[in-house]
């Protein structure tokens, strides 16, 4: 936890004194961006999250990462893979394959949207979450001033089973506002009472043009027990 916490306020005092523009992410916090890799480049990114309440006994800590290949000029796909470690033992991965098709961009208007798929698929027997399929669609504008926001809204829908009185479709919104030329502030928020009902504001960072850092914290919308810290760090080739 101290770890975990010295790394968070040595990358915020980063951004604060940063000065070249955040790298390009496949996705915000919690929702899609309408981004999708140039064909050839690969994205990845490892992942920590944390709920870091010591006294709760269903505390845990999430491990995992992603990768993304552009196969065209606006269709991607990738793969997530998450372990979870719950008290004193770990579950079994999940993994997430995902594809992503940008059916529309315009660099002069600002405009551009995408939709996508995303599987929750875990791969060993006792896992207490549901297989299921995320469809999605997202439109984002980017503002021409300079220092401007982009801003990123659309919807999302659940296919196969889910956990009675859990919500099966919701809203997307997303923000990332320029700060410093290699600092973006990233807020979203994923509506809906389920597993990915939050909201989340941090931090983007850019280290060099291909690599870069996000902190953030998520709001759980079913209560302050589900909030968590994440730290991630992102390459591109």
């Amino acid at each position: 936890m101290r770890s975990t916490t010295l790394l968070v306020c040595v990358a915020i005092l980063c951004s604060l004194g940063s000065s070249s523009s955040t790298a390009a992410q496949s996705s915000l916090f919690n929702i899609p961006t309408t981004d999708t890799l140039e064909r050839g480049e690969t994205y990845i990114e490892a992942d920590f999250d944390a709920n870091l309440a010591r006294v709760r006994e269903d505390r845990w800590q999430s491990f995992g990462g992603m990768a993304v290949r552009g196969i065209s000029k606006r269709f991607e796909v990738g793969v997530n893979a998450y372990a979870v470690r719950s008290a004193d033992r770990f579950e079994p991965v999940e993994i997430q394959p995902n594809a992503k098709w940008k059916v529309y961009g315009n660099e002069d208007n600002g405009f551009s949207f995408a939709t996508g798929i995303i599987g929750y698929l875990p791969i060993s027997k006792g896992f207490h979450r549901i297989a299921n399929l995320s469809v999605y669609a997202v439109a984002s504008k980017q503002f021409a001033s300079e220092r401007a926001p982009r801003v990123t809204g659309g919807v999302y829908q659940l296919l196969g089973a889910t956990p009675d009185k859990s919500d099966s479709r919701g809203f997307l919104i997303g923000i990332e506002q320029p700060l410093f030329k290699r600092t973006t502030f990233i807020g979203d928020w994923k509506s809906g009472k389920n597993r990915f009902g939050y909201g989340a504001a941090g931090f983007g960072v850019a280290l060099t043009k291909r690599s870069a850092i996000y902190t953030a914290y998520y709001f759980g919308n079913e209560g302050r027990g589900n909030n968590f810290l994440g730290v991630y760090y992102s390459r591109t080739f």
